[in-house]
């Protein structure tokens, strides 16, 4: 009788554990899917939205990770029939995902001053086209009273 309870119990964990490694699959294909997603739209104007909405993510994949990590050491000590190699392999696939997501923030920082220093030149262009145009105009007005003086 004991040992159908165990084997009962067992089975129970097992159960459980089998539905965390759907959560975590699932948690990776969410993972996965946000990246993409986040790839298209950080192509648009809006990349310093995008930025913090990305560190936001990565966030919240650190906290899942470090579930998904306690998770994997309580069925570690709880659960002798759990495949460690194939939970261990999705927790490393997390850290390159969570590794791959900081770096591109990196990136999308590294342009973001690029994108700065490029608006300055331009405003600086713009402001050395306005001069010019300016001391054109004035220049045009000049010669245009001469020519009136000259045909008085």
């Amino acid at each position: 009788m004991y040992l159908s309870l165990d084997v009962d119990l067992q089975k129970k964990e097992v159960e459980k554990f089998r539905k965390e490694k759907r959560k975590i699959e699932e948690d990776q294909d969410d993972l996965k899917e946000e990246y993409k997603k986040a790839q298209v739209s950080l192509k648009r104007v809006g990349w310093q939205k995008e930025v913090q909405e990305e560190r936001a993510r990565a966030e919240y994949w650190e906290r899942k990770f470090q579930e998904m990590r306690s998770s994997l050491r309580w069925y570690r000590n709880h659960d002798p029939t759990v495949e460690l190699k194939e939970l261990k392999s999705k927790v490393e696939d997390l850290e390159v995902a969570l590794h791959d997501g900081e770096l591109w923030i990196e990136q999308l920082e590294a342009q973001k001053d690029c994108i700065k220093r490029e608006l300055h030149q331009a405003k600086g262009q713009v402001r050395d086209r306005d001069y010019i145009i300016k001391e054109a105009i004035a220049h045009i007005q000049e010669i245009a009273e001469y020519v009136r003086d000259l045909t008085v």
